[in-house]
């Protein structure tokens, strides 16, 4: 994990699994909850829970929940970020919030976040459309998902929208060209494209700062 960005088909593993236990009531396993990001980075957590009460409100919203209340509160306020086994990390919105400007506050619960010592970025039940509103959506989008940046550097938390896109890219002329070229520069598909092209880019750019420059 410390070479390359955590894979993003972890994110469809995780849809497949809470999917797949979409007719329990509760789900449980063992969770795993850590205090800063080079806990997270080198999966040395701080904390662990056996048997929680694992609330699902979307394929990229948990919630983590105790017997007792005070507990239950303990997980929001003193961790910020959970996983399930070694598999896919979850940053806590909470610690979001209060730490960083922007979109920080659409989010809510623990969601899926991808990092490595270069970017990171979380995602997000997305909203839909004017189109999709209008139309529907395909089968295959039955939850449509976004990308959130996290800017370690300006504290905040960005919406990958087409502006944030280009912005992103300014630092990828030969990127931000390409993109801002495609006639369908605002679709899904395409800013996911884009932006994981900037996400991979980044990674190799050994001009970039860790994101540990910014964080404790």
């Amino acid at each position: 994990m410390k070479d390359c960005m955590r894979n993003i088909w972890l994110v469809v593993m995780l849809v497949c699994s809470l999917h797949s236990l979409a007719g329990e009531q509760e789900l449980r396993d063992t969770v795993y909850f850590y205090n800063n990001w080079e806990q997270m980075f080198n999966l040395d957590p701080k904390g662990i829970v056996v048997d929680p009460y694992i609330e699902q409100m979307s394929p990229f919203e948990l919630h983590f929940y105790m017997s007792e209340d005070e507990l239950s509160e303990m997980i929001v306020k003193k961790h910020i970020a959970a996983s399930l086994g070694d598999s896919v990390m979850l940053i806590n919105t909470y610690y979001l919030s209060k730490n960083f400007k922007g979109d920080a506050n659409r989010l809510s619960g623990f969601i899926p976040v991808f990092f490595n010592d270069k970017v990171a970025y979380a995602v997000y039940t997305g909203d839909p459309s004017v189109k999709e509103i209008l139309f529907g959506s395909s089968e295959d989008d039955e939850w449509l998902m976004e990308y959130y940046y996290i800017d370690f550097q300006n504290n905040k938390v960005k919406r990958v929208t087409p502006s944030v896109l280009s912005e992103l890219l300014e630092d990828y002329h030969d990127l931000k060209v390409r993109y801002e070229g495609m006639k369908d520069y605002k679709k899904r598909h395409i800013i996911e494209y884009y932006f994981l092209k900037y996400v991979e880019r980044a990674t190799q750019d050994i001009m970039r700062p860790s994101i540990f420059n910014f964080v404790e």
